[in-house]
């Protein structure tokens, strides 16, 4: 019988300085945290970091996934933690990966688009823009693999 596989997909604010070289660290740290957890636990997923904002996909079994999220909800790296999505998936979209990184910019629309939804969450429409972030933070993984490390 196979497990079903969940998406869940998020957006939070920084609680660190990005104009400081605590930012850089803080995504090795988190990088380093989640793969090895999200491995052990056959998360996959991704992580964008873009301009103060995290935007993050988690792929895997409801529970694990549901584990992962809580701790990020209560991990004082982030705060304004605001979930869009979370459904069955029909398929891994990142599933080469217990956490890719999308990378450090997704300019400066998807920026301003992000800090709109912070800042009135009852506004969000969470299915499209946990769609439109998904398609973004995969063509950035494909463009990162295609220009190697």
């Amino acid at each position: 019988m196979s497990q079903s596989v969940h998406a869940l997909i998020y957006v939070s604010r920084s609680n660190s300085n990005v104009r400081d070289g605590s930012a850089r660290e803080i995504i090795r740290s988190i990088l380093a945290q989640s793969r090895s957890k999200n491995a052990r636990l056959g998360v996959t997923g991704a992580l964008l970091f873009s301009e103060g904002y995290f935007c993050q996909t988690l792929e895997g079994e409801p529970a694990a996934v549901e584990d992962i999220f809580s701790a990020i909800e209560c991990d004082p790296r982030h705060r304004d933690v605001t979930l869009l999505t979370f459904r069955p998936a029909p398929a891994r979209r990142f599933p080469d990966w217990s956490m890719a990184y999308a990378g450090v910019s997704a300019g400066p629309d998807w920026s301003r688009k992000i800090e709109g939804l912070l800042a009135d969450p009852s506004e969000i429409d969470g299915d499209r823009m946990g769609r439109e972030l998904l398609v973004l933070m995969t063509d950035l993984v494909r463009q990162q693999d295609l220009d190697g490390p």
